[in-house]
């Protein structure tokens, strides 16, 4: 699977009825590695403290963790070569020519070894000690495994009115522009997890951020299950949202309407 996005067309996919679903039991893990795709730029006082919740939250299961960074200013990367050069469950990618997340993201999925993917962010945002949970969707017969801030359970803390009000209305444009994502309740969610299989043949072309809805635009899949959490505000760190994000956003669900009407 090739994860560069440059001379690239598009390809429309046109899977049948899905649905989502909330995952309220403890199916029984059907086996099969986990790889932790953990994108970062400019991560150093984050890096260390999400890589070893993601250890200890995996510890009884195969795993390994994939650390992409875009050749951070701050030396994120070497941060966590550093730390981790004698564990061989924590490999490091430092990318030096490509940026982006949705490219990080991607780049990470052509790395990974397991059968199965997660996709996290390194500011503990996304609580590490809910990848057992994820995880455990796929015993329950998900292709794609969705954390959710948007069902009962989930939430988002310390967020001001004015961005959940952003926020709930992206959510709510993006599933009334992009028909396969209007069966879910948090298309928007950058905390998932898919079967890797199901990335193969897949024609990505992402912009932005928000890799979840491209991969749910093109790869065929039959059922998605979303998992509660909650949403917790950067401990450390600087956002890297921006008025441009909103713009690419904004182009990307234009672009996604625009392949799934051909």
């Amino acid at each position: 699977m090739s994860t560069e996005p440059t001379d690239r067309q598009a390809t429309s996919v046109r899977p049948p009825e899905r649905t989502s679903e909330v995952l309220e039991t403890d199916p029984e893990w059907e086996g099969g590695g986990l790889s932790v795709v953990v994108p970062t730029y400019n991560e150093r006082t984050n890096v260390r403290r999400t890589v070893d919740r993601c250890r200890d939250a995996l510890d009884d299961r195969p795993f390994e963790i994939v650390v992409v960074d875009d050749d951070s200013p701050d030396e994120t990367w070497r941060v966590a070569r550093d730390q981790y050069d004698d564990d061989d469950r924590v490999r490091v990618v430092r990318r030096q020519h490509d940026r982006g997340l949705a490219t990080a993201v991607l780049r990470g999925f052509d790395e990974a070894r397991h059968e199965y993917c997660v996709v996290i962010d390194a500011d503990l945002q996304h609580p590490p000690e809910l990848l057992p949970e994820l995880a455990d969707g796929f015993g329950d017969g998900a292709d794609i495994v969705v954390g959710s801030r948007h069902v009962d359970g989930g939430g988002i803390d310390g967020w001001s009115v004015y961005r959940r009000v952003v926020s709930r209305t992206a959510t709510l444009l993006t599933r009334a522009t992009v028909p396969n994502a209007r069966p879910i309740h948090d298309p928007l969610s950058g905390f998932f997890a898919v079967r890797r299989e199901l990335l193969a043949g897949c024609e990505f072309a992402p912009t932005g951020y928000k890799i979840l809805l491209e991969l749910l635009a093109v790869c065929e899949h039959d059922r998605v299950v979303e998992v509660p959490y909650v949403f917790h505000e950067r401990e450390r760190g600087e956002s890297k949202l921006s008025g441009q994000e909103y713009i690419e956003f904004l182009r990307h669900l234009y672009t996604l309407r625009r392949r799934s009407d051909c």
